[in-house]
């Protein structure tokens, strides 16, 4: 499991999880969602407004770092960045 980034009363992570899309968890003391890697967006529960400016604002510079997170907790369901796959054309 990889913990990438914390803020003041929460942190994020991959996790090691053979299931797709491929996401990251943002886990607060009240609080748990899990984010897809590719859009942003929410796909599972919640978390607080300002949190979530945060983690977007970090998640929109290091997509790269969770993917390759991602495929090191998950070797056997390796993730490739669709914009990038897209520029391989």
């Amino acid at each position: 499991m990889g913990k990438l980034l914390a803020g003041p009363n929460w942190f994020l992570e991959v996790r090691i999880r053979k299931h797709f899309p491929c996401h990251f968890h943002v886990i607060g003391k009240d609080f748990e969602a899990q984010v897809d890697v590719e859009t942003l967006e929410i796909i599972v529960g919640d978390m607080p407004r300002a949190v979530e400016k945060d983690v977007r604002a970090w998640a929109e510079k290091n997509r790269q770092t969770m993917v390759a997170e991602w495929n090191r907790c998950n070797p056997a369901h390796q993730y490739t960045l669709r914009a990038q796959e897209d520029s391989n054309d």
